[in-house]
């Protein structure tokens, strides 16, 4: 399984290659394995399981809390290196072989998140960092991972190693234990673009069509779209629909586009009313999670829909969720800015994040992740106590 999925990707494997590579009977096979499925997660759960080993063992007898993150990151770079299928696996594969597959990396992330979260507070001279941040650092550093065996890159993880370590470093600090106090204040900045374009609904054929692909989308997702049942709700013919898409895909990708577009333009004007650059990001922010929460487009479509991978649906989303975090960080004075990787760990921390509270483990009063979301995307590039201070600021301005 491991050398098959490393090759082809799991969704090109067949279980009768599985059976031949591996020179038993199918009898064997069903002797030990439900399906190809109940296989994949079970090495899934050896190989993390063999990996968590390795790395805790790594760091378990450093007593300076602040080095064990490098050598948990060092250890976790070694086990890509030492098998790079296995890696594939677990890093890439296990996120797109089904929902059981997928819950299953959510637990191995959380597993991560515990060890690191274990391995900083203990000693006498330890921080205590919150669930958010750890589990963000384990989603920015597995996702600049995985974007480098996708690319066939993976030999440049051990350059990169010491960068991730610094990038680790800058947010394991002590004053991240307030995030979770200015997380529950209730801040808002005000919906005046989302007021003003929900009071414009001009009468016209192509308004109707994306209203249309608004409502269906958002109560029945993407799979339930059709031409039909978009002209049946707008009101429209072949002909009207013809006139301004293409087809399907170009009339959803421009709802998304549209949608999106106002949720940066919001977030760009919550932005521009920061006190300063720092306060302005973390503004931006609340804007974000404010519509993210509320709108269920953007729930069920950009987060919560599941596109087959490859998919003009999946590629958008992964457009989306760079376009949106770069929303946020395009304005950092330059003596701001982080390196590339750093910012590219952020973005991927903040996007998981986003995943994580709006669609895996929801509140029913919204998300309350702005504080932890802002602190992620600052912390690296003005440090973490300046970060946190620039949030108190925003908020009690």
């Amino acid at each position: 399984m491991v050398e098959l999925v490393g090759e082809r990707g799991y969704a090109a494997v067949k279980m009768r290659d599985v059976v031949r590579l591996a020179g038993v009977s199918t009898r064997s096979f069903y002797d030990n394995f439900e399906s190809k499925e109940d296989c994949f997660l079970r090495t899934h759960e050896l190989i993390v399981r063999g990996a968590a080993r390795r790395i805790d063992a790594a760091q378990a007898n450093e007593l300076d809390w602040r080095q064990r993150p490098g050598l948990v990151v060092d250890a976790f770079v070694r086990e890509i290196e030492r098998a790079p299928h296995a890696a594939r696996l677990a890093l890439v594969d296990a996120y797109e072989a089904g929902i059981d597959a997928l819950e299953q990396a959510w637990r191995t992330e959380s597993m991560f998140a515990a060890l690191i979260r274990e391995g900083v507070a203990r000693g006498p001279d330890g921080v205590v960092v919150p669930p958010l941040v750890t589990e963000g650092i384990v989603a920015g550093v597995a996702r600049v991972a995985r974007s480098r065996l996708l690319a066939g890159e993976e030999e440049d993880l051990s350059n990169l190693s010491s960068e991730l370590t610094d990038w680790v470093l800058r947010l394991l600090d002590g004053s991240a234990a307030e995030l979770a106090l200015l997380d529950r204040r209730s801040v808002s900045f005000g919906d005046g673009i989302a007021e003003a374009q929900a009071q414009a609904q001009p009468e016209d054929p192509r308004t109707s069509i994306l209203a249309a692909t608004t409502e269906l989308a958002a109560s029945d997702g993407y799979a339930s779209l059709t031409i039909p049942r978009i002209r049946a709700r707008a009101g429209v013919s072949r002909a009207a629909f013809n006139a301004h898409f293409t087809g399907l895909d170009d009339c959803f990708l421009t709802t998304l586009k549209l949608r999106a577009g106002e949720a940066v333009a919001e977030a760009a004007t919550a932005q521009a009313s920061g006190q300063t650059w720092a306060g302005g990001i973390y503004r931006a922010i609340v804007s974000l999670c404010a519509q993210f929460g509320s709108d269920p487009l953007l729930v069920s479509l950009c987060l919560d829909d599941d596109f087959a991978p490859g998919s003009s649906g999946s590629s958008w989303r992964q457009r989306l969720a760079a376009a949106i975090v770069d929303s946020v960080g395009v304005s950092a004075p330059p003596e701001h800015r982080p390196s590339r990787l750093a910012s590219e760990a952020s973005k991927h921390a903040i996007w998981e994040l986003y995943h994580h509270d709006i669609v895996r483990s929801p509140r029913p009063e919204g998300p309350q992740i702005a504080a932890a979301l802002a602190y992620v995307a600052l912390a690296p590039a003005i440090g973490a106590s300046e970060a946190v201070a620039a949030i108190r600021r925003e908020q009690t301005a």
